[in-house]
């Protein structure tokens, strides 16, 4: 169970906690946690995920990022429960973004406050958004005020993967070259001629010849990979030695496949590696995935051609195959150098999430074990 601090304090400090507990994440805490309540005042509030309060609960509450894999855009619930024998009400704060600006649009509200559903208890329905466009972790708080002087509960809330390499953003808003009309090429450009500010986010893609070009393109809020000369490209996420401390990792992009206006069809191989160890729960280290092809008629193209492109692959460190710092993927559209026809891809959304053992029940209702991983 991830673990945060929480503390009681008077409500004049609401808002300086709250933005500490967002800054600073979660924190370890052993038995010593129980020893810093005081079970001898009168007044008390906590919480726990289930009505039978086996425990009262001093941690992160860890989201699931969608319903159920056949669900994954539809808002659902999930319940927590508040024991208390004081009025209290409830709040939500989402993350400040860098900007310092809070997030748009909450992605968790209070639903419903069902009042007594076991002698002293309340149950607090929460709906919730689902995150499935990036699966990057989002975080937030939900506070429990007291009318009560140093009495108030904080419950640090977490959506999602802690992705690796801090800095690099995969949604690739910070590619602002041409159009973003995947049929126009005119502006988009090879990843050689990127900033060296767009460069220092770590990808790279492999030249088909040695000393040529890479024939990978940086276009407006994504990428694409292959040329209409027959040449095809491939792209490496960046490097992140931290990797090399975890059992299991995600990666996660979408992906979808040229097709001309009036709509013949590129190839849409697209070839998912693991370099620099580890491998997929069947020990291999390569997948080959058909993404399928943009409607070129589509209305709002841009947006459109995303629709049902996600992809997603779970990888492993195994014993006889570890993760290690150089442990990277690799997305291969077609061939270097192709002997018919064109393999053109977009990629966007392209991350490497960390994750632990218990995020395989909220993405498959299963254990790692359950799902033919290697076990160490």
């Amino acid at each position: 169970m991830r673990t945060t601090l929480s503390l009681k304090i008077p409500k004049r400090s609401v808002t300086p906690l709250i933005a500490v507990l967002l800054l600073t994440g979660t924190v370890s805490l052993g038995t010593a946690c129980d020893d810093d309540k005081d079970y001898s005042r009168r007044e008390h509030i906590e919480w726990s995920n289930s009505p039978e309060f086996e425990e009262a609960l001093t941690g992160t509450l860890h989201i699931p990022v969608r319903a159920s894999k056949e669900q994954d855009a539809t808002p659902f619930k999930r319940s927590i429960y508040i024991r208390s024998n004081v009025a209290y009400q409830v709040g939500f704060e989402g993350e400040k973004e860098e900007s310092g600006e809070l997030p748009a649009e909450e992605w968790l509200n209070v639903d419903e406050i069902k009042r007594g559903v076991r002698p002293g208890i309340d149950e607090l329905v929460l709906l919730i958004t689902p995150h499935t466009e990036s699966y990057v972790e989002r975080k937030g708080c939900i506070s429990l005020h007291t009318d009560v002087e140093f009495l108030n509960e904080f419950i640090a809330v977490v959506q999602g993967f802690p992705k690796y390499t801090k800095d690099y953003e995969g949604n690739f808003d910070w590619l602002k070259y041409g159009s973003a009309e995947p049929l126009e090429t005119r502006g988009e450009t090879p990843i050689d001629s990127w900033t060296a500010d767009q460069k220092k986010m770590g990808l790279e893609s492999t030249p088909a010849q040695e000393g040529g070009t890479a024939y990978c393109y940086g276009k407006n809020g994504y990428v694409k990979l292959g040329d209409d000369a027959g040449h095809g490209a491939n792209l490496l996420t960046p490097y992140d030695p931290g990797i090399r401390n975890d059992t299991a990792a995600m990666v996660r992009f979408n992906a979808i496949a040229y097709a001309t206006a009036d709509g013949t069809k590129d190839n849409d191989e697209l070839t998912v590696r693991i370099t620099g160890g580890g491998q997929f729960a069947d020990g291999t280290t390569e997948k080959t995935v058909r993404v399928g092809h943009l409607d070129p008629t589509a209305a709002e193209l841009p947006t459109a051609m995303w629709k049902n492109s996600q992809q997603e692959f779970i990888i492993f460190s195994h014993p006889k195959n570890p993760f290690t710092s150089n442990t990277r993927m690799e997305l291969m559209a077609g061939k270097y150098e192709m002997e018919s026809g064109n393999t053109r891809i977009f990629i966007d959304n392209l991350y490497v999430l960390r994750l632990k053992w218990y995020d395989f029940e909220d993405l498959f209702g299963k254990l790692p074990w359950e799902q033919n991983a290697p076990r160490h």
